[in-house]
């Protein structure tokens, strides 16, 4: 790319100017709070009653603060946590008063899925102390737990599952949760004698939320506290051994043809140091992972859906890089072992290797996909490491090697730097540069890409400014693009009012977003304008917003619309506007609604999105989606169609029936994906999961395709 190492030159020496202290500023301390936690002799029984003698001895925490709706305000409900250690586990207890104890939100009786809208105890883990990754716990009144990671410090990653231990009792002065984290669980450096973390409660039906501690209303890593006594943690031999058997029954009804399959698999997770961790899948079996959810795509790009499955994973924020979310991400994991269509392609083997040697963090992935139709076997290998310096910032590079789609050898190699303060410009901030080359057979144009951004990330103002350049023959084979050959300008604005207490209101936000897209010969591809004129929320967290949007597309190339409708080469001029709404996820009936209308190409689009959640009980948990988007073009009418049903029922925290069907009327196809599941305890689990298949036929009717029956067990051996 011309220029391109000249360009990427002056961006990094300009962030390397952002991270020396500006003349003259001064600089605004932030000294973390910190506690020592004990060593206990006996083990802690979890039962949710803190009424063995070892919590007597435990590190007692009770300086708490709110972080909303008040700034540093005392909690309205006492708030206490405990921490102690064994020689396996960080134990972590709460003890919550609540001056209505039958008010205590606690619906969701489902493991492992979101406690959000219900009252929670939440622990942000920075093992590292590096105050930019690590892992982040949830438990309920109920007891059920959810966890993720903590990526860059600022996002998560919520479809991680690690093994850990809770349960909870709500009685007459409140609730109270027990906690048991196995350090065989943990990364983290065993010579290092002090962790990052941050306690924080949450009380759902005042939407109050207190922390340990907290800075402008942020409760991020590098604003949490500090535990010491860590060091020399025992992690045993540090040897995780996942066994599973699966036996699949699939029929086609088409064919009229039945098959059925059984299938063992092995995964093997193996700690070579408390902070560098190796794994091996065999026969990988992702049969039992969540499904995607359906999306028409109304743009003439392909669109981007997220990854969910476990041995892709563990330890995935080492291979985000530069920041990227989507369009000119290297490496992607859904390009292994998925097809073009989401279905699963199986994986010989699987070798990955992750964790961090100093200040240097490693990520590896190797993995051989078996043949699928007419492609052969193919071996795929991704190298990522990033090196810290200063608080939070990093710099580090990516290779990338394989092509899942048969056409021929990929290779890719890029380079990014983050640099990340938040002591010395009022607030945090964040500037990114990166660069990657891509070598493909048979291109020999323009393969390279590069980008950098500036973000203010603060409660009160949100601002974002972003530039990147994809060249036309730039390919990820393992990564994620879907527009190539552009220049994109992104830059965008947010301000958030907050009102006084006890009003009906809780904030206003307003702001502005521009984005412009031009080809690699300077010509506009793009441009949009949307202006968020209001965004408001009440006290219990009802949220109304409306935008307002102009937008130019520019078509060099003719395209067609779901329902066939073709667009046109030319250029088009349109305007939108939107109205979006939710009410409080924690009432027992919830809705939302994302409606919009205006111009859209040659004609006109309506949008209807509408959601409603009922939950009557702890047990039942049912809701409904519905979508439509009417297009009005000149050449043709279309409506698509999505909709989509969940229920699922808890019998308790280790029975559930989960269930979810969808149809939409591009695909005209109506899928129903149920699974009943028992989760005995936390890395042991048995499925049985149906799924189910129906395609419209040219009369209308619906008619069975593909049934297919899995029972699957999964148990996890700790050494």
């Amino acid at each position: 790319m011309p220029g391109l190492t000249r360009n990427l030159g002056l961006i990094f020496l300009s962030g390397l100017a952002l991270a020396a202290p500006p003349a003259g500023a001064g600089q605004s301390t932030f000294s973390p709070k910190s506690v020592v936690v004990p060593q206990i002799s006996g083990r802690i029984k979890l039962d949710g009653r803190l009424d063995e003698a070892e919590w007597q001895d435990a590190a007692k925490i009770t300086d708490f603060q709110q972080f909303s709706p008040g700034d540093g305000d005392a909690p309205s409900e006492s708030t206490e946590f405990l921490l102690a250690l064994d020689e396996d586990n960080l134990y972590i207890a709460a003890r919550f008063a609540d001056s209505n104890p039958a008010d205590i939100s606690r619906l969701q009786l489902v493991q492992g899925q979101a406690v959000w809208n219900d009252d929670y105890a939440q622990i942000l883990l920075d093992t590292f102390n590096d105050r930019r990754t690590g892992y982040i716990f949830y438990v309920n009144p109920n007891g059920v737990q959810r966890d993720g990671l903590l990526l860059g410090g600022v996002s998560y990653n919520m479809d991680w599952d690690g093994i850990w231990q809770a349960a909870s009792t709500v009685n007459d002065s409140g609730w109270q949760a027990e906690i048991a984290i196995p350090f065989k669980t943990l990364s983290f450096d065993r010579n290092a004698d002090t962790w990052g973390i941050n306690l924080i409660r949450s009380i759902r039906r005042k939407r109050e939320d207190v922390a340990w501690s907290q800075r402008d209303r942020r409760v991020t890593l590098d604003v949490s506290g500090e535990i010491r006594g860590m060091r020399g943690r025992d992690q045993g031999r540090g040897l995780d051994l996942v066994a599973s058997a699966s036996v699949s029954e699939r029929e086609n009804f088409i064919s009229k043809s039945s098959s059925g399959i059984a299938k063992p698999s092995l995964d093997a997770f193996w700690r070579i140091t408390p902070s560098l961790v190796g794994a091996l899948t065999l026969n990988t079996d992702f049969s039992a992972t969540d499904v995607d959810d359906r999306q028409v795509n109304l743009t003439r790009f392909s669109l981007f859906f997220p990854e969910k499955r476990d041995f892709f994973l563990e330890d995935s924020e080492i291979f985000e890089f530069g920041g990227l979310t989507q369009n000119g991400r290297p490496f992607f994991s859904r390009t292994i072992g998925l097809s073009a269509s989401g279905q699963p392609i199986d994986l010989e083997a699987g070798a990955r290797l992750t964790g961090k040697i100093g200040r240097n963090s490693l990520g590896l992935i190797a993995v051989r996909q078996q043949s699928v139709g007419s492609f052969a076997a193919e071996n795929f290998f991704v190298a990522r490491g990033y090196r810290s310096f200063g608080e939070q910032s990093t710099i580090g590079g990516i290779i990338t090697s394989g092509d899942p789609s048969g056409s021929g050898n990929n290779t890719l190699y890029g380079v990014d730097l983050a640099l990340r303060d938040q002591r010395r410009f009022g607030g945090l901030v964040e500037a990114r540069a990166w660069m990657q080359q891509s070598s493909t057979p048979g291109r020999r144009s323009d393969e390279g890409a590069w980008g950098a951004s500036l973000v203010w990330p603060n409660d009160r103002i949100e601002a974002l400014l972003s530039y990147s350049d994809i060249g036309r023959d730039f390919r990820p084979a393992l990564g994620f693009t879907n527009r190539t050959g552009i220049a994109e300008f992104l830059g965008g604005y947010r301000y958030r009012h907050r009102f006084a207490k006890g009003g009906l209101l809780r904030s206003w936000r307003h702001g502005i977003e521009a984005t412009e897209v031009r080809d690699d010969a300077g010509r506009l591809e793009s441009r949009r304008f949307e202006i968020m004129p209001f965004s408001l929320d009440n006290q219990p967290g009802d949220i109304l917003s409306m935008g307002l949007e102009r937008q130019t597309e520019v078509i060099g190339r003719p395209f067609v619309l779901p329902g066939g409708a073709l667009v046109p080469v030319g250029r088009y001029d349109f305007d939108r506007i939107s109205l979006y709404g939710q009410t409080a996820g924690f009432r027992p009936l919830a809705l939302n609604w994302d409606l919009g209308t205006g111009d859209f190409y040659d004609g006109t689009r309506d949008d209807a999105r509408v959601g409603i959640n009922w939950r009557p009980n702890r047990h039942w948990a049912l809701g409904t989606t519905f979508q439509a988007n009417r297009l009005a073009l000149q050449r043709r009418d279309f409506t698509t169609r999505v909709w989509s049903l969940n229920a699922n029922y808890a019998f308790n925290v280790r029975w559930a029936w989960l269930s979810v069907a969808q149809y939409d009327n591009v695909s005209k196809r109506i899928g129903l994906n149920s699974r009943l599941r028992w989760w005995p305890t936390q890395g042991q689990v048995a499925y049985l999961v149906v799924n189910y298949d129906w395609r419209e036929d040219t009369r209308g009717d619906f008619q069975p395709f593909l049934a297919e029956t899995t029972v699957k067990f999964t148990y996890t051996f700790r050494y």
